[in-house]
Order: C-alpha cells, then sequence, then structure tokens
C-alpha cells in the first residue's frame, strides 16, 4: 500500500495564497510500459495569474487509486478555494461520471468534451483545439506560472501545432503531454464560460445530443456555456 503522504505531503498547499482553486485531471486507465500516465494539475488564480501550485502524474488501472489521489490532494485545500474539478470526458467518460457522484459535497466535478464545437476568437472550432489555444496563448503571455522541472517543461513540449490542430507523439516512456491536459483541464475551470456553444446540426448524434434538443427546445444555446452544461 502505497504512502500518499510521502509521495505528496500535504504542506503542498501551504503555496496556496487563498485565490480560487480549479484542478485539472486528465484520466488514462491502462498500466503498461508505454501506456499514457494520468495527470492532475491544480492550479490556482491570484492576482491576475494562474499559478500551476501541483502537477502529478501516475499510472493506475484502478479507480479507487485515481479516487485516493485525488481526495489527498484535495484534503488540504480549504472549501471555499475549490472552484472546480475539470475532467476530460473525451475518452473516459465512465471515470468522468464516476468522479463526479463520488465527489459530490467535496468539490464541483465539470466534464470536459473537447469534440463539442464553441466559438473561439470568432471561429467555429472543437473545444480541445480552442482550450489548447488558449492554453498556448495564457503561457506565452505570462499569466500561466508553471513549476520548474525539466520533465514538466519536455512533456508540454511534446505537443506541436499542425495548422489550428494540436498534437502530440509519445516519448519513449509513453509520455503524451498528458500534464499539458491536465493544465489546460484547468484552466478551463476558470475561463469556460468565455467559449459559446455552438448547437449540433439537425440529425447530427453526440454525446450531449439529447441536452442539445431540449436547450434548442427552449431557446437556451446563446445563454449556455460548456462548463453549465449537465453532465452527459
Amino acid at each position: 500500500m502505497m504512502d500518499l503522504n510521502k509521495l505528496i505531503p500535504p504542506t503542498w498547499a501551504e503555496h496556496l495564497k487563498g485565490g480560487k482553486v480549479c484542478l485539472g485531471l486528465d484520466v488514462a486507465s491502462t498500466i503498461d510500459d508505454k501506456s499514457n500516465p494520468s495527470a492532475l494539475t491544480v492550479t490556482e488564480q491570484w492576482e491576475g495569474i494562474f499559478y500551476e501550485r501541483l502537477v502529478v502524474r501516475w499510472k493506475t488501472d484502478d479507480m479507487d487509486v485515481m479516487k485516493s489521489m485525488i481526495r489527498h490532494v484535495l484534503d488540504p485545500v480549504p472549501k471555499s478555494y475549490r472552484k472546480a474539478l475539470v475532467v476530460d470526458k473525451s475518452n473516459e467518460k465512465f471515470a468522468a461520471n464516476k468522479l463526479r457522484k463520488i465527489l459530490a459535497g467535496e468539490i464541483r466535478v465539470i466534464g470536459f468534451a473537447g469534440n463539442n464545437t464553441v466559438i473561439f476568437e470568432g471561429e467555429k472550432t472543437d473545444a480541445k483545439t480552442a482550450m489548447g489555444s488558449a492554453y498556448c496563448a495564457a503561457l506565452e503571455d505570462g499569466i500561466i506560472a508553471m513549476p520548474a522541472g525539466k520533465w514538466l517543461r519536455d512533456d508540454h513540449r511534446l505537443v506541436k501545432r499542425n495548422g489550428a490542430k494540436f498534437e502530440c507523439k509519445p516519448d519513449k516512456d509513453g509520455n503524451h503531454a498528458d500534464t499539458f491536459d491536465a493544465g489546460k483541464l484547468a484552466y478551463w475551470g476558470f475561463i469556460g464560460k468565455s467559449f459559446v456553444v455552438v448547437p449540433p446540426e439537425p440529425g447530427r448524434r453526440d454525446v450531449n445530443n439529447s441536452w442539445a434538443q431540449a436547450a434548442n427546445q427552449a431557446g437556451l444555446w446563446n445563454n449556455q456555456n460548456l462548463d453549465e452544461r449537465p453532465f452527459a
């Protein structure tokens, strides 16, 4: 049985200054040597800067281990600081839904669906591309402060632009810019409301189609943002 207190000393939270905190979780559920790890980033907004106070990555196929890891990280964070945990549900919808139930009352859980269409800087694009662009722009503008660490920089640098898209080729150890994804998910927790959802085309099937139909009937599209959608 691993000792989480040794792996992640609770004293990490002493770096928090009192701002709102969002967590971003990129879920992976395989443990082969070349498998992608899961990654969790804890970001605090303080005086106009988004500080990545803690970045962790691990491999497990055990939901209980992941749950314990998240709870261990959350425990020293005062409830008044906790804004949201944003989970990528594009490929791990089950895990995202499970965490929403498990963590009810502890932190708001938001499901991020990268295939949703949004308006970003006046253009239609998928949410994954829009969020990648927003995260990179924030890094370049110096409003996101990353922890020091060559491994973290190297993991972020695995991401390459291919036109408007972001692509990543895993390294020899299976790392797949998972901390990049966790960082952008945490950032999404702060800025997601600035992205306008585009309704699906008539007849198009997607994971949010039932909600889309209801929203269309109620005329809600102009007032809804991705992070306000019911968890699908």
